[in-house]
């Protein structure tokens, strides 16, 4: 019964240890420079623009230009 105890207390020293090795290998990978992370940045900022449709002021369209005769002075004859 001692034996198993020792056995199980071990393997739980080694899981807690191989767990804190795994957990600090994983943020080494995860790190990102001060250059990734402005790039990062720069291509978050331009796909936000490009989703939102940022686009120049709308350019004013007459619809009736071509039902409108030739002669027109463009005052309202009411």
């Amino acid at each position: 019964m001692r034996a198993l105890a020792t056995a199980i207390i071990a393997l739980g020293f080694f899981a807690t240890l191989a767990q804190t090795a795994l957990a600090e290998e994983s943020k080494a990978l995860t790190a990102r420079s001060d250059e990734q992370k402005k790039e990062d940045e720069e291509v978050d900022k331009a796909y936000r623009a490009a989703t939102r449709g940022e686009r120049g002021p709308a350019a004013k369209v007459d619809p009736w230009a071509t039902v409108r005769p030739a002669d027109s002075d463009g005052k309202n004859r009411h």
